[in-house]
């Protein structure tokens, strides 16, 4: 009985130590090492541990291909650390520790305590701009933070606990540089931020031409590409280029168009419509000035082809004389066949016939004046019933209403002959006339 006890005691115990080992071996493969820097001397600890638990007295061996003051051999204390020199400059050294016939390597880049603080930018693609400060690889909390680009750009802002800042988003594209503040610690990176601004384009028109208008936020784009379509003819279409103002210059229309404009920079694109009338040759009404002005027009533009057709065009389809109530065209509901309201040589106020003329009395209102030794009810235009001899031409005659001024002025001058107003060559009533 004793016997048998002690045999399976033996057992149990050589079971035990069996599974011991394994568990010992086990143990040394979970050997780990670890670097650090101290935040506020650049000093490195290297600490070693098994399973979590500090080892003491193991060996630790750094080496480095740069000078490092902390290279060499040393021995962990209870807490299972090892502490280096903060280094002069960047450097990269292998650190080797041994323990319970169990070896790992490390191989750590120590950076001096002058250079420890790190900023980090990055830019979301909605355009959000956020700045990184760390130290040693550990956020830095409340470090100032301010942005300087090329383009009137400047941000700033404080980090907070987990070392980010948000920045304003710039403008314009370009590239910022970020500084970093911490204590007496300084960091600086630069890089590229895109611009929150789009590249936009305009078209205004005024009584001078059409200018087409090409910007990125508050600057004007040189050597932008703008091309031009239109729903209907239009003198103006075509492919042009932008000036050092950003600008494109383009002819008047010659009839109520509708322009598309799409303006190229930068791998951007900007489009918009606009609609041309020509209201403003009416509101002018001065014609010709109007003219002057789509003749400079089309030269500002760059015009390069034969001008005479544009501008023959311009005219037809732009006078106000092809209108049926423009000046020079009377009013068929209007006219007795020797009235015209405004038609030049026939209006109150054209050469020959206007208040003042030579040869013409003031017409009244009325149209009751006398107008020589003959009075007659008048409108300064119409003949009168009287026997005005056998010479004489008959006043009753219709004019047509697309008589142009120089006619008129020579029908004005036949009455003046005939009904004796005393215009020049026809002083008194003449022989065989009352």
């Amino acid at each position: 009985m004793t016997r048998t006890t002690t045999v399976t005691i033996a057992l149990v115990v050589a079971l035990i130590g069996l599974a011991a080992f394994p568990m010992g071996a086990s143990a040394a493969t979970d050997l780990s090492v670890d670097v650090t820097q101290d935040s506020e001397t650049g000093d490195a600890l290297v600490t070693v541990t098994t399973n979590g638990s500090a080892v003491e007295n193991a060996t630790v061996n750094v080496t480095s291909q740069s000078a490092y003051d902390g290279t060499g051999t040393n021995e962990t204390d209870a807490n299972g650390t090892v502490q280096l020199p903060n280094p002069n400059e960047t450097v990269t050294v292998n650190v080797t520790v041994t323990a319970n016939d169990t070896t790992v390597s490390q191989q750590v880049e120590l950076v001096p305590y002058e250079e420890s603080l790190d900023v980090d930018v990055t830019q979301e693609d909605d355009g959000a701009v956020t700045a990184t400060v760390t130290q040693y690889g550990e956020a830095v909390e409340n470090a100032t933070v301010e942005a300087d680009g090329e383009a009137n750009y400047s941000a700033s802002a404080t980090t907070d606990e987990n070392g980010t800042a948000t920045l304003a988003q710039p403008e314009d594209t370009q590239n910022v540089t970020v500084t970093a503040s911490a204590d007496d610690l300084t960091a600086e990176t630069t890089t590229q931020l895109e611009g929150s601004a789009q590249l936009e384009v305009s078209a205004e028109q005024r009584t001078d031409g059409v200018f087409v208008t090409v910007t990125h936020g508050s600057d004007a784009v040189e050597n932008a590409t703008v091309e031009i379509e239109a729903d209907s003819d239009y003198a103006g279409t075509g492919t042009y280029e932008t000036d050092a103002n950003g600008e494109v210059a383009l002819p008047l229309p010659q009839e109520n168009v509708t322009i598309t404009v799409t303006a190229t920079a930068d791998n951007e694109t900007a489009t918009t419509t606009t609609d041309l009338t020509v209201a403003f040759v009416e509101e002018e009404g001065i014609f010709g000035q109007a003219v002057s002005q789509f003749v400079a027009a089309l030269q500002t533009a760059g015009f390069d082809g034969p001008p005479g057709q544009v501008i023959s065009d311009f005219v037809t389809g732009n006078n106000p004389g092809n209108a049926a109530d423009a000046p020079g065209l009377a009013d068929e509901n209007e006219t007795d066949g020797n009235e015209t309201d405004d038609a030049p040589g026939r209006s109150g106020d054209a050469p020959g016939q206007s208040n003042g003329a030579p040869g013409q009395s003031e017409a009244a209102d009325d149209g009751d004046r006398e107008r020589g030794p003959d009075s007659a009810a008048a409108n300064g235009n119409a003949a009168d019933d009287r026997d005005r001899g056998p010479d004489a031409r008959d006043d009753e005659t219709e004019d047509d209403s697309d008589d142009d001024a120089e006619e008129s002025d020579d029908a004005d001058a036949d009455d003046d002959d005939n009904d004796g107003t005393g215009a020049p060559g026809n002083s008194g009533s003449p022989p065989g006339q009352r």
